[in-house]
């Protein structure tokens, strides 16, 4: 068997739609590499730009993909004992759960790269990615709408002329517990896209006041809000001034905006 397929790459892909993904504009959704924390007011909002006509696809980088696959082989082998094990000896629980996990990952040497590449590569790989799946769309215009470390991907990607807006909620401009990263900045000072960033005024990733800090292009608006980094739940006018101003930055008629997001985006799933 060649090495290649050992390190074969399939990328992004998506999991979810609504609406056809062959059409003209199309938003796409790249969200945070914790999947556990989705975030129900970020659904709400997307379910509002669909419902202006925007069709939309959920994406997921390998990275996710991998995390999802170690998460559910674990929970199906040794989820509720290690569970267990981790109640009484939390510090053992963990050393067994991250052994087990290295195991079910030799098992599958397509996602060894997982393991191998640099981290801080991860985001660089993941936008080339990005750029591979657009070419496999007919859009010719594409909007991206993402949550955390989704932000560093499509901000990477958006040299790509298909790419004309993106938004973000909470761009991670510093991991809390390490240094300074600039592989996760020093592009914003070279943005063309237009680019709305909304940051959370408790974000740990850096709030709109620390984003100052950084050499930010003309082409970034930062949109602060009364929250942290999960963007779940808004008080309700303030989730509406942020649908608001995410409509009227991608050029979508405002009306309805106080309850277009009465419910969340479900979309349809992609693959397995």
């Amino acid at each position: 068997m060649p090495i290649s397929h050992f390190f074969a790459r399939p990328g992004i892909e998506p999991v979810r739609h609504l609406g056809t993904p062959d059409a003209d504009t199309l938003l796409i959704v790249m969200g945070r590499n914790n999947y556990r924390q989705p975030s129900s007011m970020i659904e709400r909002i997307i379910g509002a730009i669909h419902d202006r006509g925007i069709p939309v696809c959920w994406l997921e980088t390998r990275t996710t993909r991998t995390f999802k696959l170690l998460d559910h082989r674990f929970e199906t082998l040794a989820g509720p004992r290690v569970r267990a094990l981790r109640r009484r000896w939390p510090a053992l629980g963990r050393v067994v759960e991250r052994l087990i996990k290295s195991m079910i990952l030799l098992t599958r040497p397509d996602r060894w790269d997982y393991a191998v590449r640099p981290r801080k590569r991860a985001n660089l790989v993941a936008a080339r990615d990005l750029r591979d799946f657009l070419d496999r769309l007919p859009a010719r215009r594409i909007w991206c709408l993402a949550h955390s470390a989704g932000g560093i991907v499509t901000s990477l990607a958006s040299a790509d002329p298909r790419i004309t807006r993106l938004v973000c909620f909470g761009y991670p401009f510093r991991h809390p517990l390490q240094d300074e990263d600039p592989a996760r900045t020093d592009h914003l000072a070279r943005l063309d896209t237009p680019f709305l960033i909304i940051q959370g005024d408790q974000d740990p990733y850096g709030t709109a006041m620390d984003a100052r800090r950084y050499g930010l292009s003309e082409t970034i608006r930062i949109l602060p809000v009364p929250d942290g980094h999960n963007y779940a739940d808004l008080p309700g006018q303030d989730e509406t001034a942020v649908l608001s101003a995410i409509l009227a930055f991608l050029d979508l008629a405002p009306d309805m905006a106080a309850g277009a997001s009465a419910a969340p985006a479900r979309g349809a799933a992609v693959g397995g």
